[in-house]
């Protein structure tokens, strides 16, 4: 039984909407993957300031 034209449209309607549900859906959870991760890095940096430091052990040299 061959499909008519209409039946044929309304079919590749069918796989753009699951198609574009489907890379919406990838792209949040890359972005929110990233996030998280940007997230985690910033409070291993406000960890890592944390304390008492003695100043004359923090002393950049300029030898290379």
């Amino acid at each position: 039984m061959p499909l008519g034209k209409t039946a044929k449209v309304g079919i590749g309607w069918v796989f753009c909407t699951i198609g574009g549900f489907y890379s919406f859906y990838w792209a949040k959870t890359s972005i929110e993957k990233q996030r998280y991760e940007n997230m985690k890095a910033r409070q291993r940096m406000r960890q890592a300031n944390e304390g008492i430091y003695d100043p004359s052990t923090r002393k950049f040299s300029s030898s290379l």
